[in-house]
């Protein structure tokens, strides 16, 4: 604790350090970071307003890392939450379960599930990207502190349409986090096509034929002044000339390291985005996962998942766990379920195991309840969550909860918007 603190107390801003000196006296500066980073986040949040020196501190990166470290291992600093499609509003719902208060509701307003992209949840932040309109969004789940990212210079402000010409923009937009330098990124991969328009003197009609087909790509880093707060295009050696064809959206961060699922005619594999060396890189998939279902990060590392629905091996979840993306080394494991118990989706991850979801009854679809499965011991338990048996989750093929993410999560106190974000691991 002692080499945080002091790693802290030399990186706080100018008005931090004037406060605490001029109160040295009263208060060790040790002591003061002791027991903030020991509360709870909305006792911090109400303790800016103390003075401008209390909000200039509590907003320093390097406290917030450390109450975030504090958050996952205090109790009352975890919470599970859930995310999922709210068919009533076409929008999705976050909850917060905490053990002594319950479920409460978190409402992001415009996010559309018809419209709008939402990003794995990282340390409490959320990235938001609606389609329609290609604005992106950044939301601390914690403080619920929402910016919008400025507009990607591969996307114009009006469309590429002319005369006798077309071009379309499709971005991809991947949130991640890289733990060696403490930044979160956001990487945008856009596909931009041209069209030639022709008439057809037939019909009068127009038709189109691609002209040129490019990808290019941008980042993003939240917080950093690097680039003057705005996109920077790189060129990260991408692998397929040109070619998003197969190239899912849906990512999942795993030790700074962004994944994407990959089908390239009957081989599956993986495309990698180091966030650190910013580089692309591909991974193979072991035959036997090629037909993986899930991607999930636990305890730090990558895992497919195949789950089986039928037969007499109907509660068996395959894991492969990426132990090594250099040399790509993966190790399985099975997870067996009682045979007594329903049928285990999972839909979330612990430090150390999966978050599985079951619906139970099929007289009432809404009744659903919640399990951990510890990786090391293969123990499984219920965690008690009263309230999820009132909660209406959508239901997909094979009793599998569609588009539902139930996760832990713990209390960041990170601001979205301060100017002098830096990590312990970077040289001021």
């Amino acid at each position: 604790m002692g080499s945080s603190i002091s790693q802290m107390r030399s990186s706080s801003s100018s008005s931090s350090r004037e406060y605490v000196n001029n109160n040295r006296q009263q208060i060790p500066e040790d002591v003061i970071l002791d027991i903030l980073s020991r509360l709870p986040a909305k006792s911090v949040v109400r303790f800016r307003r103390v003075s401008r020196a209390w909000c200039s501190f509590i907003h320093d990166p390097f406290f917030a890392s450390l109450h975030h470290a504090r958050s996952i291992t205090r109790d009352k600093g975890n919470a599970l939450l859930l995310s999922y499609p709210d068919p009533s509003s076409s929008s999705t719902s976050f909850s917060f379960f905490e053990r002594k208060q319950g479920f409460r509701n978190l409402q992001i307003s415009h996010v559309d599930q018809q419209y709008t992209r939402l990003s794995e949840i990282i340390r409490g932040i959320l990235c938001i990207h609606d389609r329609r309109s290609h604005r992106v969004d950044i939301c601390n789940i914690t403080t619920q502190e929402t910016i919008t990212l400025p507009r990607s210079t591969n996307i114009p402000i009006r469309p590429g349409a002319g005369v006798d010409f077309d071009i379309v923009y499709e971005p991809r937009y991947s949130f991640g986090f890289n733990s060696s330098t403490g930044d979160y990124k956001v990487l945008n991969i856009c596909s931009i096509t041209g069209y030639k328009l022709q008439v057809n003197p037939i019909n009068g009609l127009f038709t189109r034929e691609v002209s040129r087909k490019t990808v290019e790509f941008e980042i993003f880093t939240i917080g950093c002044d690097r680039g003057a707060g705005s996109w920077r295009k790189i060129d990260p050696g991408y692998p397929y000339d040109q070619e998003l064809y197969g190239l899912t959206s849906e990512s999942v961060c795993a030790d700074g390291v962004i994944h994407w699922r990959h089908r390239l005619l009957d081989q599956e594999i993986l495309l990698a985005f180091d966030l650190q060396q910013e580089k692309f890189q591909i991974i193979q998939v072991p035959k036997e996962a090629s037909r993986f279902q899930l991607m999930k990060q636990v305890r730090g590392c990558l895992v497919l998942m195949g789950h089986v629905t039928s037969g007499y091996n109907r509660n068996k979840i395959d894991l492969w766990i990426l132990e090594d993306r250099f040399d790509q080394v993966w190790m399985k494991e099975t997870v067996l379920f009682p045979s007594y118990s329903p049928c285990l989706w999972p839909v979330g991850s612990f430090k150390t195991g999966l978050i599985l979801l079951a619906q139970h009854g099929c007289a009432n679809p809404a009744a659903w309840a919640a399990y951990y499965c510890d990786l090391e011991t293969k123990n499984i338990c219920m965690i008690h969550v009263p309230e999820l048996k009132s909660v209406k989750l959508p239901c997909g093929e094979a009793g599998k909860p569609s588009d539902v993410v139930l996760t832990v999560h713990a209390e960041n106190l990170l601001s979205l918007t301060s100017n002098a974000y830096e990590h312990p691991g970077k040289k001021g």
